[in-house]
């Protein structure tokens, strides 16, 4: 096989659920999950028109339940790209734990972002442990004075210091359904419980300056207005000494369009 052609980008900021990762609600549309393929851990998932096999893993569920799958090409095309000189960057709006409980499943990267870019982690080979990645301390303490410090991480969301917290208190004594289940710099609502869309785009146009929000699966995100996709990207081609006119995303959801600005051919 000849060796991958050198790349005229040399940044990748890839989605992960909607992009790398499919749920059964959308692949049903074209095809199903059959039983496990030769190789151990894989599932064969078969087009319904062409009955062509593709190989699957499939992922943990997510605290929320849902189950996705990632396909095997798909791991080894960007394997190949990265191969190739193209640093790869998976940029998603999940938990913490959510990506962690993931990462033996999603492809090698230079750079794991979550938290709509809250968090950004660096692979570590100094660690002797079984997942040597490294948390940027640097770019989680910009958004100290919104969210906190590191080290609130472990108090309820209830009782943080900051301005995201502020609002987080506020919306749960006005009923909101809040999820911040093992988030430190975002959380999460939902309109139930009487709640509208239209409510939550009333809360999302009386944000304070300090904070921004994104939707991501249908759900309202809030973090520091420090934090986002986008800033979390410049900061990254930053590190990396490049800039966004040579980066390039894959990606399909509202908290992506940041990225998709026309400053950039991302």
């Amino acid at each position: 096989m000849a060796p991958p052609k050198r790349a005229s980008f040399n940044v990748c900021f890839c989605d992960i659920d909607g992009t790398l990762v499919h749920y059964p609600e959308t692949q049903a549309r074209w095809g199903e999950i059959t039983g496990p393929s030769v190789i151990p851990g894989c599932f064969m998932y078969v087009e319904r028109e062409t009955g062509k096999r593709h190989k699957v893993l499939k992922l943990p569920p997510t605290t929320t339940g849902h189950q996705g799958v990632i396909s095997i090409k798909t791991l080894t095309e960007l394997a190949r790209m990265r191969k190739g000189g193209v640093k790869l960057v998976l940029i998603t709006g999940a938990r913490l734990s959510t990506l962690l409980m993931r990462m033996a499943f999603l492809p090698a990267a230079d750079a794991y972002v979550c938290e709509n870019g809250g968090r950004i982690y660096y692979p570590d080979t100094s660690l002797t442990v079984a997942l040597p990645i490294a948390e940027d301390i640097a770019w989680r303490k910009t958004h100290n004075a919104t969210a906190g410090p590191p080290d609130a991480d472990a108090v309820p969301p209830s009782k943080r210091p900051g301005k995201l917290w502020d609002l987080y208190r506020k919306l749960d004594a006005d009923g909101w359904a809040l999820d911040a289940f093992s988030y430190t710099t975002n959380f999460r609502l939902k309109a139930k419980d009487g709640k509208t869309p239209d409510d939550v785009l009333n809360v999302v146009k009386n944000l304070d300056p300090d904070l921004s929000s994104s939707f991501n699966i249908g759900l309202a995100d809030f973090y520091p207005s420090t934090s986002g996709k986008e800033k979390a990207a410049q900061y990254i081609v930053d590190h990396y000494e490049s800039n966004l006119s040579e980066a390039f995303l894959l990606c399909d959801d509202d908290n992506d369009m940041g990225l998709c600005m026309p400053r950039s051919p991302m």
